[in-house]
């Protein structure tokens, strides 16, 4: 009897092992299937931050290289033509014509992967240009020096370039009631005429 009453001892044992397996299994399945959005919308939101930094560099290098060429002397004339109309001008990227072509250009292909325009990072952007004037002349003006760059007028161009990053994390941008987070730089110098 004794020898029975071990064998159904291991038995139950037995019996009571796999059943414990089972519920441990449908209970591991049910936690992933409750933390699988949650982890997956984090990982979408890093996703998004990264691509934040990104575009974020893509459009400040953009506007750096947008106020290089809008300082250059060659630049005069699209100046002289801003000051004919307020002293400023605004384009797309990339551009589809207009006084300020070859600055959108470079703005353009500043953040391009492929090397031309339609291939920019921050395609649909808007490059704003605006010229300090004298009448309808851009000019440069001579009050700054070395103890006081900062004189008022002595920056004769400034450069805005803005950008609207689109959201890929589900619900946040409904969430939150964003469209895009619009990204912009504004550089400032002075022209070289």
């Amino acid at each position: 009897m004794p020898e029975q009453l071990r064998r159904e001892c291991i038995m139950a044992a037995s019996v009571t092992t796999s059943t414990r397996r089972r519920w441990s299994a449908g209970q591991s399945l049910v936690e992933v299937a409750v933390s699988l959005p949650f982890l997956l919308i984090l990982c979408l939101g890093i996703v998004d931050v990264t691509r934040g930094f990104y575009y974020r560099e893509a459009v400040l290098n953009s506007a750096r290289q947008a106020l290089r060429q809008s300082v250059a002397a060659n630049q005069r004339p699209t100046g002289d033509t801003a000051c004919a109309v307020g002293g400023t001008l605004t384009s797309a990227v990339p551009p589809s014509g207009g006084p300020l072509v070859s600055i959108a250009n470079s703005v353009a292909l500043e953040s391009s992967s492929d090397g031309t325009p339609a291939g920019s990072a921050i395609k649909g952007a808007t490059v704003t240009v605006i010229w300090h004037c004298l009448g309808v002349t851009a000019m440069s003006n001579p009050t700054a020096s070395a103890t006081d760059p900062a004189s008022a007028n002595s920056a004769a161009v400034e450069v805005r370039v803005t950008y609207n990053m689109q959201l890929i994390t589900p619900f946040v941008s409904d969430m939150l009631g964003l469209a895009g987070i619009r990204l912009a730089a504004n550089v400032v110098g002075r022209s070289e005429y």
